[in-house]
């Protein structure tokens, strides 16, 4: 990896091939062009996963001349994470971070970057409504001419999608949660041998998967037992959990996985225009695309404020 002098750089979660790593490039462009952030010298790097943050940003300050007085910055999913962890993360003073060579750790304000594309549900209709249908036997396409998809629609499957997967979404916050804090014992939660349909399912299982690792790693860890009334007590989880019709569907679309709700999205559109070939990075490619010179698109407007204070402090000392 080639580091040069005075730039700034930007690490985020994903491998080269992954979309948001030319679409923040181009929002960052974008942003310089329109004087939304400073005119300065810049690098996205994609890293992999989030383990990887501080081995890169080590690098990269032992020959930055500009990242002796700016932290390198990384940029990563907000996962299941508390909100006070992630406040504690961002107390740690820049001084700080600089001298022991750590990666500044700004979270999106939503669970991944795919959440912020499920605001953007008009322009994804109108992107599906271009796109032709099944071919026929005496033509290769068809314009859709019967069915056409509505913002109304699109939300409407969300809403659907998200008062379905509240279980789902538990424990995938479990699963976190718990790995997060055995961390240092490497330990994860196993996969559920069948669907867990209740609270009291989920319960039972955590449980006896405390009580499975504690045995499997040798180490006291049943102190994590508490978790699981500790994020049912949370309350965003409490509001829904019981009754699901209550879901705060905004609540849902900060706290609940992008990725998996885009996805869905992307699979009831195909059914309901007979779609023949949309691939997953392709359509979120193109939502990306649609997205990106609109500096009012939510995911825009989050990489503006991300990226801002560090933009305009690496200007001051470069003077580009």
């Amino acid at each position: 990896m080639q580091i040069l002098d005075n730039f700034l750089y930007i690490l985020i979660e994903g491998e080269p091939e992954s979309p948001e790593v030319a679409f923040i490039d181009r929002v960052i462009g974008n942003l310089i062009n329109q004087g939304l952030l400073s005119n300065i010298n810049y690098r996205v790097v994609e890293i992999g996963g989030s383990g990887n943050f501080n081995s890169i940003a080590k690098l990269i300050y032992q020959k930055s001349k500009l990242h002796q007085s700016i932290p390198v910055i990384g940029i990563s999913d907000r996962d299941f994470r508390t909100q006070d962890r992630i406040d504690r993360g961002l107390a740690k003073q820049d001084h700080q971070l600089i001298k022991y060579e750590s990666a500044k750790i700004i979270c999106w304000g939503r669970h991944e970057w795919e959440n912020f594309l499920l605001e953007e549900t008009e322009i994804i209709a109108n992107l599906l409504n271009q796109i032709p249908s099944k071919s026929l036997i005496s033509k290769p396409f068809r314009r859709n001419t019967t069915n056409s998809l509505t913002k109304i629609q699109l939300d409407e499957w969300l809403i659907q999608y998200f008062q379905k997967s509240i279980f789902e979404e538990l424990f995938e916050c479990l699963k976190f949660r718990f790995r997060e804090t055995a961390n240092l014992q490497r330990l994860n939660l196993d996969k559920p041998k069948c669907k867990l349909l209740s609270l009291v399912d989920i319960e039972i299982w955590f449980k006896n998967q405390i009580g499975s690792k504690a045995k499997e790693s040798r180490i006291n860890i049943f102190s994590l037992k508490s978790m699981f009334q500790d994020i049912v007590q949370e309350n965003f989880w409490q509001s829904c959990i019981h009754d699901p019709s209550q879901l705060d569907v905004q609540q849902a679309k900060i706290f609940f996985r992008g990725k998996e709700a885009l996805e869905h999205l992307r699979k009831e559109a195909i059914k309901f225009l007979a779609i023949e070939n949309l691939q997953e990075e392709i359509f979120k490619q193109a939502v990306l695309q649609a997205s990106e010179k609109n500096t009012n698109s939510l995911i825009v407007q989050e990489l503006r404020l991300m990226l801002q204070s560090y933009f305009e402090q690496a200007a001051n000392l470069t003077e580009i």
